[in-house]
């Protein structure tokens, strides 16, 4: 890649990377009951670990399937299917780590072309506050549904990290990928690093 100069260039460099983004991301599903069932035993398996500490039928009131327009579904662990979470409060249904971090989402797929396609999801974590320590509060992860206007900016999948007015080109995740990195890959240091 050349050096490229001004917004023009900038608006080109998004597109590229959104286009690769999406193509290198597996949203392609045999249905969202499968995806459902894959995201159950995820989450049932890091409940039998104690990495999560959110009980069995606890598992059961959070993670729901809901059908919206003929032929679209959405995926929901926790409060996302009432409201979503973006003041952080705590009493809205969430899944729980034993290390006092705390997420929900919501996917939204699309059963009306073969083979069924994820076409939008929202996965926040919250981090719990130390003390002597500056950490971040939440990390969101989204993808636009198509036609969002973060979709005209080329930006339609993207995270945030502890600001949702900062927005940065996401790595290329699926949904599965995410929720095994909130259960497993986001350690937090006994000693924070000085």
């Amino acid at each position: 890649m050349t050096c490229l100069k001004g917004k023009n260039s900038w608006e080109k460099i998004c597109k590229e990377i959104q286009e690769r983004s999406l193509n290198q991301t597996l949203l392609e599903i045999e249905s969202a009951e499968k995806l459902r069932k894959q995201i159950f035993k995820c989450l049932n398996d890091a409940s039998n670990e104690k990495i999560l500490s959110t009980n069995l039928s606890e598992l059961h009131q959070l993670l729901k399937i809901s059908n919206g327009k003929q032929g679209y579904y959405e995926i929901t662990g926790g409060g996302k299917d009432s409201k979503r979470n973006f003041k952080r409060n705590p009493d809205i249904p969430h899944f729980k780590l034993n290390n006092g971090r705390w997420f929900d989402f919501a996917i939204t797929i699309d059963e009306t072309i073969r083979p069924a396609q994820i076409i939008g999801f929202d996965f926040e974590i919250r981090f719990p506050k130390r003390e002597g320590e500056i950490v971040a509060s939440f990390l969101r992860i989204d993808l636009n549904l198509p036609d969002h206007r973060n979709d005209e900016r080329d930006l339609r999948f993207h995270l945030h990290p502890n600001n949702g007015d900062i927005m940065i080109h996401s790595p290329p995740m699926s949904p599965l990928e995410i929720l095994h990195m909130f259960l497993y890959g986001m350690n937090i240091r006994e000693k924070p690093r000085t």
